[in-house]
Parts: C-alpha cells; sequence; structure tokens
C-alpha cells in the first residue's frame, strides 16, 4: 500500500474494473489524496483507497487516462503543502465555476486581499487580485513549512518574480523560490510559472524591475506534454491553465512565460 495523488482533473472511482455507470462510486478531483493497493487483476485497472463522502472506500481506476498515469507519485512534503493549498483553493471555488462577485466567492477574494494587510472587500470591480491569490496560498502553505513565509507576498506578480530572481543571483538559501528564464528549468510540481500580461515583457524585465502587468499559476501536475497549474482571478475564479513543455521540457514563449520560480522550500 502507498500514498498517490491523483493527477488528472477528474478521475471515474468505480466498485469494478469495468465501465458502466451502476458501478461508479464518486469521482476523484486533482490533487486528491488516495492509497493505492496494487494492479487490479483486470490489466489497465488499479485498485485504491479513497475518500468519498467522508469515508474511506476501496475500489478500481484506470491506470490510465488519455494515455498518461491517472495517479502519481509524492513529491517532496514541503511542495506538497503549496499544492495542497493551490487545490484547496481551487475546490473552495467549485473547481473553477464559482465567479468571483458572487456570495461566497467575493468574501474568499476579500480574505486573500487580507491576507497581504489590504482592506478589499471582493467587490472591487477593475482590481486584480491574482497576486493576492498566489500570496495567499503561499502564506498557508507558511503555516506547515515556515520558509515559505520568507516569500515577497504582494498585490502584484511582477514584485515576487523580481524578488526571486534577486535571490537565486545572491544564493539567498532562505528564499522560498528563486527566479530562472523559462528554458533554465524544467518545470515541476510545486513551482510558479510566471507570464507576461497585456504588454509582451521578459525575463529581462523582471530582473530590472518589478512593476509592469503579469500573472502567475502553482504548478500541480506534470506530463510529458504539458503542465496544470493553478492560479487566481482566471475566468473570474480560482482555476486551471494548461501550459504546453517543448520536446526538450520546457514552459514556451507562445504561453507568455517568462519566468519559472523554482521551489526551493
Amino acid at each position: 500500500m502507498s500514498k498517490k495523488f491523483v493527477d488528472v482533473e477528474a478521475l471515474n472511482f468505480r466498485s469494478a474494473p469495468v465501465v458502466a455507470p451502476a458501478n461508479r462510486i464518486g469521482i476523484l478531483h486533482l490533487g486528491q489524496p488516495v492509497e493505492e493497493l496494487g494492479p487490479d487483476a483486470k490489466d489497465g485497472w488499479v485498485k485504491i483507497k479513497a475518500e468519498v463522502g467522508g469515508a474511506m472506500v476501496e475500489g478500481v481506476v484506470k491506470e490510465e487516462i488519455d494515455d498518461r498515469p491517472s495517479l502519481r507519485e509524492p513529491v517532496s512534503a514541503a511542495r506538497e503543502a503549496l499544492v495542497a493549498e493551490a487545490i484547496k483553493e481551487w475546490l473552495r471555488f467549485e473547481k473553477g465555476q464559482g465567479e468571483e462577485f458572487e456570495d461566497p466567492f467575493f468574501k474568499f477574494v476579500g480574505e486573500m486581499w487580507e491576507s497581504i494587510h489590504l482592506h478589499l472587500t471582493g467587490k472591487d470591480r477593475g482590481v486584480p487580485w491574482s497576486a493576492a491569490a498566489i500570496s495567499f496560498m503561499v502564506r498557508h502553505a507558511g503555516a506547515t513549512f515556515p520558509k515559505y513565509n520568507n516569500f515577497k507576498f504582494a498585490p502584484a506578480h511582477s514584485i515576487y518574480f523580481h524578488d526571486s530572481i534577486v535571490k537565486q543571483q545572491s544564493s539567498d538559501a532562505a528564499a522560498p523560490f528563486w527566479g530562472f528564464r523559462r528554458f533554465e528549468k524544467s518545470p515541476q510540481i510545486g513551482d510558479i510559472v510566471g507570464v507576461w500580461r497585456e504588454t509582451e515583457s521578459t525575463f529581462e524585465d523582471a530582473k530590472r524591475g518589478d512593476s509592469f502587468p503579469s500573472h502567475s499559476d502553482i504548478i500541480v501536475s506534470v506530463g510529458p506534454d504539458f503542465v496544470l497549474a493553478i492560479g487566481g482571478n482566471v475566468r473570474q475564479s480560482v482555476n486551471i491553465t494548461r501550459y504546453v513543455k517543448t520536446q526538450s521540457g520546457f514552459l514556451t514563449k507562445e504561453d507568455r512565460v517568462i519566468i519559472l520560480m523554482v521551489n526551493q522550500a
């Protein structure tokens, strides 16, 4: 028996290794922890134990979905702590269906602003809250792994982009993230991907200064061809974005990526 995590956005959990409406126990979500019990007698299925409706239940899932494994091995505890916070917010926003100005979701946005000591209500139209969302997730991960508390919590992504580059260049061991060019490091679970917004910017812009339109998301799943990342103020909610990888395993310029903040926690 070993701990695994669901590595696809939705995974059918069944009582028997047959695709049929009557045997579906439930749907497991991306990032959900499960206990792998071993391969099923029927090839292509895995026996697991997972929480459904507050109880641990045994059943089976398909080993692969769309030619990629449905479950993944754990990464470091510090990276998993950050991913768990991102997943928690995605679920709190009803997997991206809860819109920012609706009740209770605007209150959650207000909590994010409060986490960086800005007294906004969540109903402040025209005020991007995506950096507050990332700061909120990192701050909550800091309750378990204090190194995250050294993050440059800010209302703008470019502020912590710049800080992560400065910390990387000075080899600051206390920093939770070091900033690299998109082609210098392969993306991993628990890293933060940063992109330009509105006006094209580069890593050099982030290195020189900390004030330009930008966005970032926390990587929660890494496949051979793409990564999935969660961020706030994405389609008016906390949502998942898919970033393509090159054949060499790096993030692409086509997705406007300018920085990969590599997790050092």
